[in-house]
């Protein structure tokens, strides 16, 4: 066996062709070592069919070179200098004339991910980066925003860039090269509640500019989702400027209320009707980047970005209030209005040194200035029976500083870091202790691998340091120890069994740690814990997936065990009802799931896919131990056909318990058409809530003696609503080297406790 001599530097190149001598432009080319299957390198051929791979040692390696619809091409290379092979001709693959859906050629294992490759036809499936995300297992993408399909966030990266989902909105299907997926966080992503980590790599990017524009706008209600997005490269810089609005304006939101409880000897009964009232905010994000770089040496990238949220929301309502069998109608009026600006600085710099070691640096100031105002009252004959307000006005700011190293051998890659967060936040309308001071330190080690060519390890450790301090200068300091353990093993080539197990931190907000009540009825309020402390989460899951053909299936199992698990709970205080929040004793969830995916037509025009659930909680809190078994089913059907294409989306609801709490998630659904005229264009428009009288979510109080609550909020302008969306995308100018990220920080703790 020949050893790698890791002080030489060599490079092999050449050209891909087909059988008529015809350059083939993005190819896959993949150099292996011999000694380890986890050493490899690779790129993707040019506009001409070149390819090279510099930074080799001398030894013994494996060639593969592979584009969809051709053979793969596999050939063994000592290599002692460097060499250039010339022309590699790939023969063309009779299967391709089906159509090929999922093969093994199509995914690539490795210790940490798994890696995608789209077919040309699964691209012109899609309308843009964002769409094509559902071509993986148990991810479904609404309203330009990406999570799995058991509600979990889904962190986006572009090239290793942290991004924002409508970034991928911005991307057309035919630029992907591959796609990265990460079921189990990375461990600079841990302690965020992610269900994946979703890495889009791009084909070269231009040495000009390019424009994109993405809108989708109902023109039955208002409701809108819109981006554009302007970069420019030179040289070895980027510049980008990207202008993003949300809105919503609605007019017919129903908010219903039942209330029954006892307090000082006194039986109080509330049934709240209500009538139509208005709800609407516009969230804005404005931003600019300056990147940096040298392809294989380092990066500089710099992020100035700004926020704004201004949300408002009504309540009308007909009350019948009973106090001891003593009826009395009333008539009930709230509002709330949350706003804040937010304006964040993000620097970061990578530095890689000979090929195997990789030093990272990230620091993100944010600042928040946050405005919360909350008015009820109730009116008997027009004579105010009952009134109550609160203002709050909190300027707070925080500081993320992340620094990473990294070492890659041909067996494993090790890798060190840690994280520190500080946040400070002041409210100016108490008069007293005003400050909220919180100190978070995260320190990690880990290590992957892949070991007999079956078996893939990811393992890692941290320590969380916890330290805060109250309204009331209380101080308080935590430490957890939480380590993460991912071992996966090839059954076959398209098929794996994998284990995860971790243990995560959850962290009291400053929101959650604020003491700020009010009144939802006269003797019900609302408040913040100043005295809640870090919870304690253990996951352990296990997963099976098989690849055919044209059918994906993907089955697991997992378990959840909480200790000082943060939860909505009510207690008395002999005087008032408290809804605030609490360390449960433990929270237990038991969850079983399965997702289908298949392509039942051999042209492929059509695509069914499936996912259910089933989970189990059961949580304690003083003398209440609380239950609840639930279930989940969401089909969807996607159809394309040459420039047309069509989707159609289900969703039962979900209920969910939270504490004392239950929640009933929703059911969802919609249909949509779409059309290409263009390459670089797409319109689609689409009916939402269809058949459906108004969007509805539900919480109700769960074996807790203390209340019995049920709130239902509807909004009747979604049922039947008719949106457009348009995605045009321009661009123009050379190719160059993308970019990459390996790290991202944000604050996204306004500091306001939203009712």
């Amino acid at each position: 066996m020949t050893d790698i001599v890791l002080a030489q530097n060599f490079s092999i190149r050449g050209i891909v062709t087909d059988n008529t001598k015809k350059s083939i432009a993005g190819s896959s080319v993949v150099i292996r070592s011999q000694q380890n299957t986890l050493f490899c390198k690779g790129c993707t051929s040019d506009a001409l069919g070149r390819f090279e791979i510099t930074g080799l040692s001398s030894g013994n390696y494996n060639l593969e070179v592979s584009f969809i619809g051709y053979s793969k091409y596999v050939t063994r290379i000592a290599l002692n200098n460097s060499i250039d092979i010339g022309e590699i001709v790939l023969k063309e693959e009779g299967l391709f004339l089906e159509g090929i859906v999922i093969t093994a050629k199509m995914i690539e294992r490795f210790a940490d991910r798994k890696e995608y490759i789209l077919t040309d036809e699964n691209k012109k499936q899609y309308s843009n980066a964002l769409s094509a995300l559902e071509f993986l297992p148990k991810i479904q993408v609404l309203d330009q925003n990406v999570s799995s399909v058991d509600g979990r966030e889904v962190k986006i990266l572009i090239n290793g860039v942290p991004s924002a989902s409508t970034d991928l909105s911005t991307i057309l299907p035919s630029n992907i090269a591959k796609i990265d997926y990460y079921t189990q966080p990375p461990v600079q992503y841990s302690n965020m509640g992610l269900g994946a980590v979703i890495n889009v790599v791009t084909k070269k990017n231009k040495d000009g500019g390019s424009v994109v524009m993405n809108t989708q706008n109902a023109i039955t209600t208002g409701f809108g989702n819109n981006v554009v997005n302007f970069k420019y490269n030179f040289g070895n810089s980027q510049v980008g400027v990207k202008y993003d609005i949300n809105y919503r304006n609605y007019s017919k939101r129903l908010l219903n209320e039942s209330l029954l409880y006892s307090i000082g000897g006194h039986l109080y009964k509330e049934d709240k009707i209500g009538n139509n009232s208005p709800y609407a905010y516009e969230e804005q994000l404005a931003e600019i980047n300056f990147n940096n770089s040298k392809s294989d040496d380092y990066l500089f990238s710099t992020k100035l970005s700004f926020k704004s949220l201004n949300r408002r929301r009504s309540s009308y309502q007909n009350i019948l209030s009973d106090i001891d069998n003593n009826e009395l109608s009333k008539k009930g009026e709230s509002s709330d209005n949350d706003k804040y600006m937010r304006p964040v600085i993000d620097i970061y710099f990578n530095k890689s040194f000979n090929k195997k070691h990789e030093f990272v640096v990230n620091v993100v100031g944010t600042l928040y200035k946050s405005k919360y105002y909350y008015h009820y009252m109730e009116l008997c004959n027009s004579i105010k029976d009952f009134e109550t307000e609160t203002n709050i006005n909190t300027d707070k700011y925080s500081l993320i500083g992340d620094a990473m190293y990294s070492y890659q051998t041909s067996n494993f890659n090790l890798f060190i870091g840690t994280r520190y967060m500080y946040n400070n936040s002041k409210q100016k309308n108490l008069s007293g202790p005003n400050k909220i001071t919180m100190n978070e330190v995260y320190s990690y080690v880990g290590i992957t691998g892949i070991l007999w060519k079956k078996v893939n390890y990811n393992i890692s450790a941290g320590v969380d340091d916890d330290i805060f301090t109250t309204l009331e200068s209380k101080k308080y300091k935590f430490a957890y120890f939480r380590p993460q353990v991912m071992l996966g093993y090839l059954i076959c080539e398209n098929s794996d069994l994998t284990l995860d197990y971790e243990v995560n931190t959850q962290t009291p907000s400053i929101s959650n740690l604020t003491y700020n009540p009010y009144y939802k009825d006269p003797n019900y309020m609302y408040v913040g814990n100043p005295e809640l402390k870090p919870g304690n989460l253990h996951d352990i899951s296990l997963s099976y997936s098989k690849n055919f053909k044209k059918f994906i299936i993907n089955a697991e199992v997992a378990y959840e065990h909480s200790r000082d698990d943060m939860a909505p709970v009510f207690i008395s205080n002999g005087k008032d009802v408290i809804e605030t929040f609490c360390n449960m004793d433990y929270a237990n969830n038991f969850k079983t799931s399965l997702f289908l995916q298949w392509y039942p037509l051999s042209c492929n025009i059509l695509r069914l896919r499936l996912y259910t659930e089933v989970s189990c909680q059961k949580n304690k809190f003083g003398d209440n131990l609380c239950s609840h078994t639930g279930y989940t089913i969401i089909p969807s059907l996607y159809i394309a056909y040459k420039k047309w294409g069509g989707q159609m989306f289900y969703q039962i609801e979900k209920k969910t318990l939270i504490g004392q709490t239950i929640k009933t998630e929703p059911s969802m659904a919609f249909a949509e058409i779409s059309y290409k005229p263009f390459k670089n264009m797409t319109i689609m428009a689409g009916i939402r809530y269809p058949f459906y009288n108004s969007w509805k979510q539900t919480t109700m109080t769960s074996d807790t003696s203390v209340v019995s609550k049920i709130e239902t909020e509807r909004i009747v302008n979604n049922a039947n609503m008719i949106y457009i969306n348009f995605v045009y995308n321009f661009s123009f100018g050379k190719t160059q080297n993308s970019m990459k990220l390996k790290m991202n920080n944000e604050d996204k703790d306004s500091g306001i406790l939203y009712r």
